[in-house]
């Protein structure tokens, strides 16, 4: 019996090899799905459905491809401008109203009631 100085890893170096390439290559096969899922995509899903099945055939792969990197579109923005509405005037005889209604019901004295009736009859 025949005893070794290094230890059996269980793979040999062609193994190994073949391990690393194999995982690159599913790298590489789900770049569409990286690049969608770091972006954020709102299309995630199918973008993911289309690379898995479709992405062994080089024009599945392309279009994944393209669908991951382009931008989401955005909400169109839809401004109304709508000049303010304005409140209609009183005319200088609603206003001599209210200020009657106002010294009938004693909320104001009869000497406010002639300075704001002498100030509308001015503005008319």
């Amino acid at each position: 019996m025949i005893l070794s100085s290094q230890p059996d890893s269980g793979l040999s170096d062609q193994d190994t090899v073949l391990v690393i390439m194999l995982i690159v290559g599913i790298c590489f096969y789900f770049i569409p799905s990286i690049i969608a899922l770091l972006r954020m995509k709102k299309n995630l899903v199918a973008i993911i459905a289309l690379n898995f099945f479709l992405g062994w055939s080089l024009i599945g792969w392309v279009i994944s491809l393209v669908w991951s990197l382009s931008s989401d579109s955005k909400p169109a923005r839809i401004i109304v401008n709508q000049p303010p509405v304005k409140a209609p005037q009183e005319d200088g005889i609603d206003k001599l109203t209210k200020l009657k209604k106002l010294l009938d019901e004693g909320a104001i004295t009869q000497e406010e009631f002639n300075q704001q009736k002498s100030t509308i009859l001015k503005k008319n």
